[in-house]
């Protein structure tokens, strides 16, 4: 019977063992996710990959630049946030093809496609490893959502045990227009 009893006690010492084992390992996409590095506006971040320095952040309410000769006007219920930055690859010749803006909720705003064919975007450009290259980002989100940002850099969508580069935008230094226009030099 002192067997018996020590056996269930054994089997059940050993499922809650299990039980707690199952319910604090990390997730698959937890464990396979991006490899985060995490900084401030005023810093030049690094990755294993690529680094990356936000020189200037701009909101404006309507956004113009010249697209094949014709000029362009996008206006935007909430705002435009344009990021200046420079990027400059390590090892191999690449592209950034995901930025996103994480806003004051906590939802993720992806690089507006109503920009396309501005001049100087950043996602356009061929990085090449030695050389820094300037460029800029487009967003367009809600103003309740435009303070308290963070711009989320990768070189792929949903990069799974990659570099992916988060700076946290510094508020005091964004600069407030009513309208952005985007040249060849710049904004």
């Amino acid at each position: 019977m002192m067997r018996l009893l020590l056996s269930l006690l054994l089997i059940g010492l050993s499922a809650l063992l299990l039980a707690f084992l199952q319910s604090t390992t990390p997730s698959y996409a937890l464990l396979t996710g991006p490899i985060e590095t995490v900084g401030q506006q005023k810093d030049t971040l690094s990755s294993r990959t690529f680094s990356i320095k936000v020189d200037k952040i701009i909101r404006a309410r309507i956004l113009a630049f010249t697209r094949y000769g014709r000029p362009i006007e996008r206006q935007s219920d909430g705002v435009w946030v344009i990021a200046g930055v420079e990027l400059q690859t390590k090892r191999e010749t690449m592209t950034i093809q995901a930025a996103a803006i994480k806003g004051a909720s906590g939802r993720l705003y992806r690089q507006s496609h109503r920009a396309d064919g501005a001049p100087r975007l950043a996602s356009t450009k061929t990085l090449q490893p030695g050389l820094s290259s300037a460029g800029i980002m487009i967003f367009e989100l809600p103003e309740e959502d435009a303070h308290d940002m963070t711009l989320i850099v990768s070189k792929q969508p949903s990069p799974q045990l990659a570099s992916e580069i988060h700076v946290k935008l510094d508020q005091d230094t964004v600069e407030m227009r009513d309208r952005a226009e985007i040249g060849d030099n710049g904004i």
